[in-house]
């Protein structure tokens, strides 16, 4: 049916003019129609770019006109933001909505009824899946604003491939009498965990996968209790989540026969308590990875059966990795701690029309520089230790201080502001402002509400305001994080 379905969307796109790589914006929460929209655009040889539906105006209008897009596909409810973003945009053209009919919106449901018999679509031996775009995700990659990560056809196929070898994942293909594995669709599928190790894998295994549009609670319990999944994907709030509340119990451990966690450092503390929990064993498999590598480039192999908990695991096949150290750039040895390097067919083909952020992310051997700190044992198992990016996490959201900071400086009263990234057990970190006043009458509460106002709810600044007569510098202006870190520890 999806696969019918994705192919009378992709004929409707051609209709209506689409040409060979122009963008698809995708403003969708996690619902079916989520991967017949991206196959469709694939099938018309059209570029995908997932958008957090719980963004603004301004934010979505930013990806719009950095990626260029014609057509943005949401929910009808949304419209209202999207007719907000075409007065933003000067590439925006049509606006197709999913659920009920909008005024000079294009019908969803209508163009899933387009004939596509006879109808030209994109083959593999058309053009070179190594180089043609797939998907454009954004990411603040290492450092700095949200950038186009550019996936290829092969960037993604070759992932999806390579987390479903035999031994490497619990998860089994619908085939030669396997019983269908049952999955939760809770991770955002516009963030590429969620699209690639959820909705991608799902589809290539044929797995079962209920969508949830958002995380509520009572709803994701009745989820686990009726659906029954077999494996759950998860993101170090959720599993907090799963370990703490009392509404979920041993009895909701017993379908799951694997968990598997990503997105941010889940830590050994927290795992345990989730095994002791669940009062049976199942194989917690943490992964790791980013955006930039479609997303993963390790993961903890079955054989290992919980006694690595809180390693990332191996690399993939056909993946390498090595450790170096920042400041010369020399590989290096067992327990050794240094930056983590990657080269592999699943990094990506580079930053969208960004040549300078390209070239300081990959470097000229091809070797992708995560930006974070990490170090493997003999048995060849990596572990993440530290994080040389300045990213701030939140709920596996990336919040990039830089954004939060030039929005701030445009407040008349804000003479100088820090933001870094403080820990919290639910939404593994926050965001928290530093600033220096120009007029002491400014509040913590304005400032908030300043911040509010023009960013989604992870952005927001629910780590606090403090207010400082400088912030701490380096000689070349580089705001040092560590110290404003260091100054947070010492007051908790």
């Amino acid at each position: 049916m999806i696969y019918k379905l994705s192919r009378s969307f992709g004929a409707a796109l051609k209709q209506h003019g689409l040409k060979r790589s122009d963008v698809v914006c995708v403003l969708l929460p996690n619902i079916p129609e989520f991967p017949i929209v991206t196959l469709g655009a694939w099938e018309a040889n059209l570029i995908a770019s997932p958008i957090n539906p719980t963004y603004k105006a301004a934010e979505i209008a930013k990806q719009v006109n950095d990626c260029k897009a014609k057509i943005i596909v949401t929910l009808s409810q949304f419209a209202p933001i999207v007719r907000e973003v075409q007065k933003l945009s000067s590439t925006l053209k049509s606006v197709i909505v999913i659920g009920d009919p909008v005024d000079g919106c294009h019908s969803f449901s209508e163009m899933v009824k387009v004939n596509s018999q006879g109808v030209e679509f994109a083959k593999g031996t058309q053009f070179d899946t190594t180089d043609e775009l797939a998907i454009l995700p954004y990411s603040s990659g290492t450092t700095g604003p949200p950038k186009g990560v550019m996936l290829t056809h092969s960037n993604i196929c070759s992932n999806v491939f390579q987390i479903t070898r035999p031994g490497y994942v619990e998860t089994s293909f619908f085939e030669n009498g396997n019983p269908q594995e049952h999955f939760i669709g809770i991770l955002p599928f516009f963030h590429i965990y969620g699209f690639t190790v959820i909705m991608a894998k799902t589809l290539y295994q044929g797995a079962f996968t209920r969508t949830l549009p958002k995380f509520e609670p009572p709803v994701f319990v009745k989820a686990l209790r009726e659906h029954k999944p077999t494996c759950v994907h998860l993101v170090p709030p959720l599993i907090a989540f799963m370990a703490n509340s009392p509404e979920v119990t041993k009895n909701e451990f017993v379908s799951i026969n694997a968990i598997m966690g990503g997105a941010a450092p889940i830590g050994e503390a927290l795992i345990t308590r989730l095994l002791e929990k669940a009062g049976k064993y199942f194989f917690f498999q943490e992964g790791y990875g980013m955006t930039e590598s479609s997303p993963v480039s390790h993961i903890l192999p079955a054989y290992t059966k919980n006694t690595k908990i809180g390693s990332t695991g191996v690399v993939l096949p056909g993946t390498q990795c090595k450790v170096v150290d920042p400041s010369t750039g020399e590989a290096l040895g067992v327990q050794q701690r240094g930056e983590i390097c990657v080269k592999g067919p699943q990094v990506m083909k580079g930053y969208f029309n960004n040549d300078k952020a390209t070239a300081e992310t990959i470097d000229s051997e091809g070797w992708l520089h995560t930006g974070d700190i990490g170090l493997f044992d003999k048995d060849e198992c990596f572990w993440i230790v530290d994080r040389m990016k300045e990213l701030i996490k939140v709920k596996g959201l990336q919040v990039a201080p830089s954004e939060l900071e030039d929005m701030l400086r445009t407040h008349p009263d804000v003479a100088d502001v820090a933001v870094i990234g403080i820990p919290d057990e639910r939404a593994g970190e926050l965001p928290r402002a530093y600033i220096v006043r120009k007029n002491d009458a400014l509040s913590e509460n304005a400032v908030k509400d300043f911040i509010a106002e023009k960013v989604s709810e992870h952005k927001k600044l629910a780590g606090g305001v403090e207010f400082l007569t400088a912030i701490p510098k380096a000689a070349s202006g580089k705001i040092l994080r560590r110290e404003l870190k260091a100054l947070y520890l010492s007051k908790t």
